[in-house]
């Protein structure tokens, strides 16, 4: 593995498990309740 693509490999698993995530849009609330509703 070269440096480059270990850098990018910690830098994904920093964003994947920090707590900056952002919340979900109310559109995007939404459209996954919508989604949910027809897998019934």
């Amino acid at each position: 593995m070269s440096m480059w693509q270990f850098m990018a490999a910690i830098e994904g698993y920093v964003k994947a498990h920090s707590g900056e995530d952002e919340k979900m849009s109310d559109k995007e609330a939404d459209d996954l309740f919508e989604w949910l509703k027809s897998k019934e």
